[in-house]
Formats: structure tokens, sequence, C-alpha cells
């Protein structure tokens, strides 16, 4: 099914397989959001990039697309930026203060999680959830935990499918999360269960 659109740049009527398509090319949909925003190309892979003009990294020489391709091009130019330099004066100067403070910033970003908030707590568990898959795979005998239907040729269909298997969570993390449980008590194989998509939905939160 196609649908008769009209371009919101040149204004010509043009054909799209989705509604929601609002320019009958790239060009046009560059030069209109142009007014809005600044482009330029990341500084690692050349993707063109857009931000506002009045953000942070007006200005600024190098501009990336990902943390990924900053942290490439840094490893590239380390000699340059003098990044040996900069780490043995930061051991130089490095004392109890310091490292507290470090640890503080580390707790806050999440990357350490003791007293945190339910976001990050989410993002934790959903990582070492995807992390221990492979491991509850192989031991898995291919029942639904729920339903007690053989599930394991349900891997052949799309992850979107409402019959795909997933990991579900027997104590939920929200109720983990309640409990003071960290994110690596809430994902032990104990705790973690196949079952159908759509049972895991209709579980929800219940124990």
């Amino acid at each position: 099914m196609s649908y008769q659109q009209i371009c919101k740049y040149c204004k010509i009527q043009f054909k799209s397989k989705g509604s929601n398509k609002k320019f009958c090319s790239k060009e046009c949909k560059l030069t209109y959001n142009s007014q809005f925003y600044s482009y330029t190309k990341c500084s690692n892979c050349n993707d063109i990039i857009r931000y506002f003009p009045n953000s942070e990294h007006k200005g600024k020489q190098n501009i990336f697309c990902s943390n990924k391709c900053q942290g490439n091009w840094m490893k590239h130019h380390s000699q340059e930026l003098g990044l040996a330099d900069r780490a043995k004066h930061m051991f130089k100067n490095w004392n109890e203060n310091t490292w507290k403070k470090s640890l503080e910033t580390r707790k806050e970003n999440g990357n350490i999680i003791t007293k945190h908030n339910w976001k990050q707590y989410w993002k934790r568990c959903d990582y070492l959830t995807q992390k221990i898959r492979r491991q509850m795979l192989q031991n898995w005998d291919g029942y639904d935990y729920i339903d007690g239907q053989y599930i394991k040729e349900n891997l052949n269909l799309h992850y979107t499918h409402k019959n795909y298997p997933t990991l579900d969570h027997i104590i939920p993390r929200s109720e983990c999360f309640k409990q003071g449980l960290t994110p690596n008590e809430a994902t032990q194989p104990s705790n973690l269960k196949w079952t159908k998509r759509i049972n895991n939905s209709k579980k929800y939160n219940k124990v």
C-alpha cells in the first residue's frame, strides 16, 4: 500500500510506503531541518550528524556521532592528545579524596550500583539478563515454566512474536528493587525461567 504525500519542504507530491513520511528525499529533509539544526561530519566515521546551533558542540573541533566513535578517534590520536602524560599526572595526584569523589561519580552514572534509582537498576538487570541468556539456553529443557508447553522450537520465530521464548524474572525486578537486592542477585539463574513473550507480559509484576 502506498500513500500520496506532499513534501514538507519543496511541496511536490510523492508516494511513500508509510503514512508518516514528510519529505520526498533526504536532500529536502536536510535542507528543511537546517533551519533548526547545524550539520557536520563525525570526526571518526564521517557520517552526517546534526546538533542544535546553540548546543555545547558548537565551535568544537571534534564532534562525534557516538561514544564509540569518540573512543576510536582518541585511541588513534592518543599521542597527539598526550593521554599517557595526563594519566601519569592523574595518578601522581591521586589521594583518598579524589578516589572518593571518583567513586561517587561512578555511582551516580550507574557504573557502580549500591543505592541507585530504578532506571539504573532496570538497565543493569537487563544487561546481566542478556549476558546470562546463552547459559540459560544451554541448560533449558525447552518447556514454558508458566503453562508447561514445549516452546524451544519457537526460537525460530521473530523475536517480537508473542510466542517467542523470553527469560522471565520469577521475582520481578521491581520487587527485587524494593527488597534491596542487587542486580546480580535479581538475575541469578534461580530467578530466571523461560516462558513465551505473551506469558511474560501477562505476568508483569506478579510474583
